[in-house]
């Protein structure tokens, strides 16, 4: 397989407090199976990075938590930017940095929410 120079496709996860796993794992089950042939997962064609406005442990509706890979910076770094709820009520405690994060990022890049009407997934009511 010949390797390309850039990814083809650069997607962001930002993960709200208690977000559903589920609906994370859905999401970046897609890209990871997209970027590479032969079942080895290396992200060539698509890379995923999980990103925050810290870098503390972000934790799950079921408890378990995922580390962060980047801080916020440029959202333009990514075509598209996924945005994973949780439990009701939580989404609308999004930390500022995060919003402002995606203010910057609109109408520059695709956002999507595992959590909204739209392109989305969702375990819940909604």
């Amino acid at each position: 397989m010949e390797i390309p120079a850039a990814p083809r496709l650069r997607v962001g996860f930002i993960l709200a407090r208690r977000f559903t796993l589920c609906a994370f794992a859905k999401f970046v089950d897609v890209p990871r199976l997209a970027a590479d042939e032969g079942d080895r997962s290396r992200p060539i064609r698509c890379n995923w990075t999980v990103y925050s406005a810290s870098m503390k442990p972000i934790r799950s509706s079921a408890g378990i938590s995922v580390q962060p890979e980047e801080r916020l910076g440029d959202p333009l770094r990514f075509d598209y930017i996924v945005v994973v709820g949780g439990l009701v009520g939580e989404i609308e405690r999004l930390d500022a940095a995060h919003v402002a994060f995606l203010r910057k990022a609109t109408g520059r890049a695709c956002l999507w929410s595992a959590s909204a009407p739209g392109p989305s997934s969702c375990t819940g009511p909604g």
